[in-house]
């Protein structure tokens, strides 16, 4: 009998032991790990800010900026505690004109979109670690916007003539789910050299982006509002950009304001260059 009690408590306390082993075993960290599919467009000193929530709670996890490098080196985790998935995003970009406010990167009026790259996910927690397969995705389209035909409307000093505005009723992103944030959007691009105009658009949520002229004081013979464009019209019926491409791609536009005619070039899609008439 006493054998037969000591092999019983033995037993027992195996037992015992085991429930913890399997108890304490839910409270250890799994470990986040990105696998990025397009790396080559991006530098390894590139900034990634990155947020890892639980899922569907949606509690903080981290929220962290580190290098693309060290994401590719797998140098970079995520340590993940007592959830059964998570979700998050990440943007690649950003940080000199956008404001954040949580999930939405936002554009101050007056300034133009930054260079955003986003990717975002939900996936299961696995034991030890797991890796989430993300590709960037290019949320901004830049534009090169260039004026011909303006010898006769050329103001003093053969200056260009015209200051342009920009606007549009779109915002920012969120960057959670990649939806355009509605709100006023507004800015001057800055003329390069003689009217030539480069600026960075955001994914636009509606048909209402616009580009306006006005006279430039002193140079133009009439000052203030002089017309406008349909940007959505033009980069549509010439380009065919929906805003609904999964990567947007960048634009060259001529516009001739003597004959009123725009050709739009549309970078790395297979469109021939057409004119169309305002």
């Amino acid at each position: 009998m006493k054998r037969l009690s000591v092999f019983l408590a033995l037993a027992l306390g195996a037992a015992s032991c085991r429930g913890v082993v399997l108890e304490d075993r839910l409270e250890c960290p799994s470990f986040l790990f990105f696998e990025v599919s397009n790396p080559e467009h991006f530098q390894p000193y590139d900034k990634v800010y990155t947020t890892v929530c639980s899922h569907p709670s949606g509690g903080l996890i981290s929220s962290e900026s580190p290098s693309l490098g060290s994401i590719l080196g797998k140098s970079y985790y995520v340590e993940v505690r007592s959830t059964e998935a998570v979700k998050g995003y990440g943007i690649l970009g950003g940080g000199k004109n956008i404001e954040y406010r949580g999930d939405q990167w936002l554009i101050p009026i007056g300034c133009q979109s930054d260079s955003i790259y986003r990717f975002s996910y939900v996936a299961n927690v696995q034991p030890d670690s797991f890796t989430v397969p993300v590709e960037f995705i290019k949320e901004h389209s830049k534009v090169k916007l260039q004026f011909v035909g303006m010898e006769s409307y050329l103001g003093r000093d053969g200056r260009f003539p015209f200051e342009i505005v920009v606007r549009s009723n779109t915002c920012g992103i969120d960057a959670q789910t990649g939806l355009p944030v509605r709100g006023a959007f507004e800015f001057r691009p800055q003329e390069t050299t003689l009217g030539r105009f480069e600026f960075i658009l955001p994914r636009q949520a509606d048909n209402c982006l616009m580009l306006e002229l006005y006279g430039k004081e002193h140079i133009y013979e009439h000052e203030g509002f002089i017309g406008s464009y349909n940007l959505h019209k033009i980069l549509l019926e010439m380009g065919g950009i929906t805003w609904k491409e999964k990567s947007l791609p960048d634009v060259s536009m001529e516009l001739d304001y003597r004959e009123t005619t725009v050709q739009v070039k549309v970078d790395n899609w297979e469109n021939e260059d057409l004119d169309f008439e305002m």
